[in-house]
């Protein structure tokens, strides 16, 4: 168990950045998006995957349904990436395509010249106000703690989801910075679901992906001291109450000495760590993707995100799913002087929903 907590935590190696042709933001080898896509009759899912600055993959998946089977279209595509525009120059297929899959196929060809050609547009401008001229030019800065409702939003024609329609940009979504697609009535069209990354060749979570429909059933936990005694712990420079039933991982051998200072462990329902980067470059923005981003075996589900900016610091939670259980997910970063400092607990979500007040105070009292 304490294995997970950790898995979750561990921060991913940045690797090369590559962007889309004509879209100003980059991404790591490996990222990739999931959307939810409401225009097919049935549950259908459209990803697509960074590999380097010309190569790319876009997957088409819906589940099994009643009436049908499950369908399944994955394909590499090739652009040039001397040129500011998407000028795709071939596409392998990676699964053997029917006849019947050439609208779908189509389709996705259709998505990446539109969603390419649409963010080049909106995301080239740095910065957009809530002034009288943006908001006649249809576009504003939607600001919301809740993940899926911030971000540029631009009033468009988009024939593919019936015409008018309001388009969400955000430089987090990998590949192409599309957010959502709602209607003018709000109604959901089109809606990335979650991002990720894969780390190796041997990483199958892209071609993989599916959202996790099974029921996980949590085991039990219970505080070991109903009223334990607290202390106050200084930890990479900063200081945090915790109460005994914190362990420190060098205590049960879980960490190298190195890093075990700074991690506690809460039996096997909870993890906090804190970390001090001292100038490494790093952006905010580039630790909070982290956070958002899932990795094999676990779904982070983009909807479940929250984002506040507030008091010098700006906190991130998110939801973790597992191959046995859920966990909730706080990070906390605070910057001074070109220092980082970040915050992470994981609690499972069973447990942290009994005990919120409590975990809540251990964030709050970080100083």
């Amino acid at each position: 168990m304490k294995k997970t907590l950790l898995k979750i935590v561990v921060a991913l190696l940045a690797g090369l950045s590559f962007a889309m042709p004509g879209i100003p933001y980059t991404d790591n080898s490996g990222d990739y998006v999931y959307f939810r896509d409401y225009s097919f009759n049935r549950e259908s899912y459209v990803g697509f995957l960074t590999y380097d600055s010309g190569t790319y993959a876009a997957r088409y998946f819906a589940p099994a349904t009643k009436d049908l089977p499950p369908k399944n279209i994955e394909l590499l595509f090739t652009v040039d990436p001397n040129k500011d525009y998407v000028d795709m120059t071939g596409e392998r297929f990676v699964t053997q395509p029917t006849q019947e899959d050439t609208d779908v196929i189509n389709y996705i060809h259709d998505l990446i010249y539109e969603f390419a050609s649409r963010a080049k547009k909106q995301m080239a401008i740095s910065s957009v106000s809530k002034d009288v001229s943006s908001a006649k030019a249809g576009r504003v800065t939607e600001e919301s703690s809740v993940f899926m409702n911030s971000g540029i939003r631009a009033q468009e024609d988009f024939s593919q989801f019936g015409g008018a329609v309001f388009v969400y940009y955000d430089g987090y979504i990998p590949v192409f910075p599309v957010k959502k697609i709602v209607s003018n009535s709000n109604e959901v069209l089109f809606e990335a679901v979650c991002i990720g990354r894969i780390v190796s060749s041997d990483d199958t979570s892209f071609s993989d992906f599916q959202i996790p429909h099974n029921e996980i059933k949590e085991k039990s936990f219970s505080h070991k001291s109903k009223k334990p005694k607290a202390s106050v712990c200084e930890v990479a420079g900063t200081k945090i109450t915790l109460d005994e039933n914190w362990t420190h991982a060098a205590e049960n051998g879980d960490a190298s000495s190195a890093s075990s200072k700074n991690l506690f462990f809460y039996g096997d329902e909870a993890m906090l760590f804190v970390l001090h980067d001292a100038d490494s470059g790093r952006q905010v923005s580039e630790y909070i993707k982290s956070v958002i981003q899932q990795t094999a075996g676990n779904y982070v589900p983009l909807a479940d995100v929250s984002i506040v900016n507030e008091k010098g610091q700006t906190t991130v939670s998110v939801k973790n799913i597992g191959e046995d259980a859920v966990y909730q997910r706080f990070f906390v970063i605070r910057e001074k002087e070109g220092d980082k400092i970040m915050l992470n607990m994981v609690v499972n979500e069973k447990q942290y929903n009994e005990n919120r007040k409590y975990y809540r105070n251990i964030l709050k009292n970080w100083k």
